[in-house]
């Protein structure tokens, strides 16, 4: 038995200015830091990170430090070195730009232990450059739930955010699930495998586990040829899981609208931003990679032909107002009894009108503190240059007094020498 509760992988890329809360959010658990086994995987940063992060294994021995052959570009490969070399009984995966709350680690080990469960989830907040909170739970509504039916649509359909998620490692090995390396939304295609082989779920809808910094430097802003066409591998990579475990074509559609629709804003941004030529994307939308796509039998079966069409010939907003169009049903907990399902179907009006009341007040707020911050680092500005100005002007006041007293000295001994 591992001398570790769990295993916390954290992958790094040029983080020198972030790492360290990031180990901060883990040192602060709630669970005994000496319990948490961390182990960092360095994907050959060219900044000071790697010698930050030796640092911390030279300070605690249940720090690991370890480094890829070169760099991989995402995140899959460190993820997949930090599995190997981990030795707890389950395994987190935390980004090394993100933090834990400071709870996390006991909430998840406790439900998945309590539950038996092979993952357990929770919730997580993304926080922006601006200093706006968005809260992202992994249902839609509900508290906390057990799923034993892994063919659930609100299951499935949920945010991949990978660190908000607790696996039990033996699990992950036995059903040989590992990150595709070398593109991006592995952790996408990783939590789907995952939940399919899973026998049993435990989310946690109302316990938040980490907030997800959100900059114009992450992946998901850096729109390239190779993202675009690592984003079409991943979701043929999804789509072939969904025909091997055989799943609900209703489901496939709710996936396909969430995702799908993702990359084509992802394309739209990538033109009206000038990032990509209207050449290039429209030869990555043409490429074989993304006819392998287009010819899943899932898009014959949801009359979903139409939007490739439309991707291919350059109608993006076409494409997307097709995404739109579709009406997913995205409140069908499977495995609630159908009176709840009458009960929740009623509230989800209230519930969403009432969540986006709550964020723009929470936007509201932290508005308010990022000015209270910026008038205080104003006051403190001026009370440094104040405070630097008194200590010129006791400087000058008392050469002038020594001045003075030589003065005063001279005309005494003048006065002497008369007398």
């Amino acid at each position: 038995m591992s001398e570790y509760k769990l295993s916390i992988i954290v992958p790094t890329f040029n983080l020198e200015n972030k790492v360290t809360l990031t180990f901060n959010s883990i040192k602060s658990q709630t669970i005994k830091f000496e319990d948490i086994e961390v182990i960092f995987v360095d994907d050959n940063s060219t900044d000071n990170t790697l010698k930050i992060i030796a640092g911390f294994s030279q300070d605690f021995e249940n720090v690991k430090v370890f480094k890829t052959d070169e760099n991989s570009g995402f995140a899959g490969k460190p993820r997949n070195v930090g599995l190997e070399k981990s030795t707890g009984e389950y395994v987190l995966f935390l980004d090394g730009d993100d933090q834990l709350l400071v709870d996390s680690c006991e909430i998840l080990l406790k439900n998945i232990k309590s539950d038996n469960c092979d993952i357990a989830i929770g919730a997580h907040i993304n926080r922006y450059d601006n200093g706006i909170l968005e809260h992202i739970p992994p249902l839609a509504l509900g508290g906390r739930e057990v799923f034993e039916k892994m063919d659930d649509m609100n299951l499935l359909n949920m945010t991949p955010a990978i660190s908000a998620k607790l696996f039990k490692k033996e699990f992950l090995l036995k059903n040989n699930i590992r990150f595709v390396e070398g593109i991006p939304a592995q952790d996408l295609v990783f939590l789907e495998e995952a939940l399919m082989n899973s026998k049993k779920v435990s989310v946690a809808n109302n316990s938040y586990i980490y907030y997800r910094n959100i900059n114009k430097k992450s992946v998901s802003y850096n729109i390239t040829e190779k993202y675009l066409f690592g984003m079409i591998e991943a979701y043929a990579a999804l789509f072939d899981l969904f025909e091997k475990f055989k799943i609900d074509y209703d489901i496939q559609e709710a996936i396909f609208k969430r995702h799908l629709g993702f990359f084509t804003n992802q394309i739209l941004r990538a033109g009206n931003l000038n990032i990509l030529s209207d050449d290039k994307i429209q030869e990555i939308l043409n490429s074989e990679s993304f006819n392998n796509l287009s010819g899943k039998e899932v898009f014959d079966k949801i009359q979903a032909v139409e939007y490739f069409k439309c991707m291919q010939n350059g109608d993006y907003e076409d494409a997307q107002k097709i995404i739109q169009s579709i009406d997913v049903d995205s409140i069908t907990y499977l495995n609630l009894k159908d009176e709840r399902r009458i009960l929740i179907d009623k509230k989800v009006k209230t519930f969403k009108e009432h969540n986006t009341t709550l964020t723009e007040q929470n936007n509201i707020l932290n508005n308010k503190l990022t000015k209270l911050q910026k008038d205080i680092n104003s006051i403190e500005t001026k009370t440094n240059d104040l405070t630097k100005e008194n200590r010129y002007l006791k400087s000058e006041n008392s050469n002038l007094k020594n001045e003075l007293d030589e003065i005063k000295s001279k005309r005494l001994w003048k006065l002497l020498n008369r007398l």
